[in-house]
């Protein structure tokens, strides 16, 4: 018996642990005192079995109407959890089709940024490479989309600017050596239709002048041929140099000379150090260099005017300078000169040439492992300038081995 009570007692105590909520609490109290005090009236009542009979059933009446009522109370919470889950679940239904819709939504907005971002980029750039052909204007491609693909479309570009500028260059090159020819061509036709089989001779003066006309178109015709083959050994890296010491102040004075009388409008003056000069060069490159300067210096001075060559040494170089008073250049053309069939803007309507010589000299300057450069005034004149390294780094004259052609050796 005592066993039996210490189990209910645990039980009632078991089922207060359970209780979720106010009404369950208060049943749970209503059983546990229904069935106290039907065991403390089975304790008084020992010695009087029948008044425990008499009020026995009512005390367990009441504990299990309280205990029905628990268990509806269970029964109803069991029910309201019930549907608070199938209203969760519900619920999560919901949300997990409304995460799928939103993925769809999503991946269909990527697949259309990536088409915008990507693919149209693409296309366009494509489609610029396609319509590039030779002959016609590239078409530029938009620089959008990703970093990498403007940056594609921006070397594009950059290299359609660069291919354009060169077609303009040779189409203007063709135009001047067509102009250049004609000139020349036009003055050979000229001087030989005074002597043409059937026809008279003209007095020996006529001949004599009609045959210095001729000559000087052939040397003009001979320069331009020179300048063309020395362009395409230079593209072709053939250029080759025959090196020996030379006194550049022999090279100098010779340019000057030749040049002396070609115009009665300009003054050509020299300022030669007295000491040797002496360089490791081709002597007949470094002439053609002079030729070039001194002629373009004759050349675009139309009024006439002074032409001086300085020859001098500072820090190791030998430095050559021919100043003219001549026309000038642009500062925006400045290093533009220096390129193949690149001629001023300003001038080259007016006076002939194909655009060479400059880039040719530039070029030999820097075989000898030396520098060109020049400065210029508009409406004032053109100062160019051009070192050779010295043998050594050490100024001319001062000891070494003695040059192998010096000043004034024929």
């Amino acid at each position: 018996m005592q066993r039996a009570e210490e189990e209910l007692h645990y039980w009632l105590k078991q089922a207060g642990v359970f209780v979720g909520s106010p009404a369950e609490m208060v049943i749970v109290n209503e059983v546990t005192a229904g069935v106290e005090n039907y065991l403390r009236r089975a304790a008084e009542h020992q010695s009087r079995p029948g008044d425990l009979l008499s009020d026995g059933p009512e005390l367990i009446t009441q504990a299990l109407n309280s205990s029905e009522a628990l268990i509806e109370v269970n029964f109803a919470d069991a029910r309201a959890v019930a549907n608070e889950t199938d209203r969760w679940d519900a619920l999560a239904n919901l949300l997990g089709l409304g995460l799928i819709a939103a993925m769809a939504i999503g991946l269909g907005l990527g697949l259309w940024t990536v088409r915008r971002s990507l693919y149209h980029p693409l296309l366009s750039i494509r489609d610029a490479l396609v319509r590039f052909r030779p002959g016609t204007s590239p078409e530029v491609a938009p620089e959008v989309g990703p970093l990498e693909l403007r940056e594609i479309a921006h070397e594009f570009n950059q290299m359609a600017e660069r291919l354009k500028r060169q077609r303009e260059v040779q189409l203007s090159f063709i135009a001047g050596v067509a102009h250049d020819l004609r000139n020349p061509l036009g003055a050979l036709k000229l001087g030989a239709s005074t002597m043409r089989p059937g026809q008279p001779l003209p007095a020996e003066e006529k001949i004599r002048e009609r045959f210095t006309l001729i000559v000087r178109q052939v040397e003009r015709l001979e320069r331009m041929v020179e300048d063309l083959l020395d362009t395409a050994r230079i593209e072709a890296g053939r250029l080759e140099l025959r090196l020996e010491r030379y006194d550049l102040r022999g090279l100098v004075h010779e340019a000057v000379a030749l040049h002396q009388g070609l115009s009665p409008a300009h003054e050509l003056v020299s300022q030669l150090p007295e000491k040797a000069v002496s360089v490791q060069c081709d002597p007949t490159r470094i002439s053609q260099v002079l030729n070039n300067l001194l002629s373009n210096a004759i050349k675009y001075s139309p009024e006439g005017g002074l032409v001086s060559v300085e020859l001098q040494t500072t820090g190791g170089e030998a430095q050559v300078t021919v100043r003219d008073s001549g026309v000038g250049i642009p500062s925006t053309e400045r290093e533009s000169i220096f390129e193949p069939f690149r001629r001023s803007t300003s001038n080259r309507d007016t006076i002939p040439g194909v655009g060479l010589g400059l880039s040719v000299a530039r070029r030999i300057i820097e075989a000898h492992g030396g520098r060109i450069a020049v400065e210029s005034t508009p409406g004032v004149g053109s100062t160019f300038h051009f070192h050779l390294p010295l043998p050594g780094g050490a100024p001319s004259g001062s000891g070494g081995a003695p040059p192998e052609r010096p000043y004034g050796a024929q």
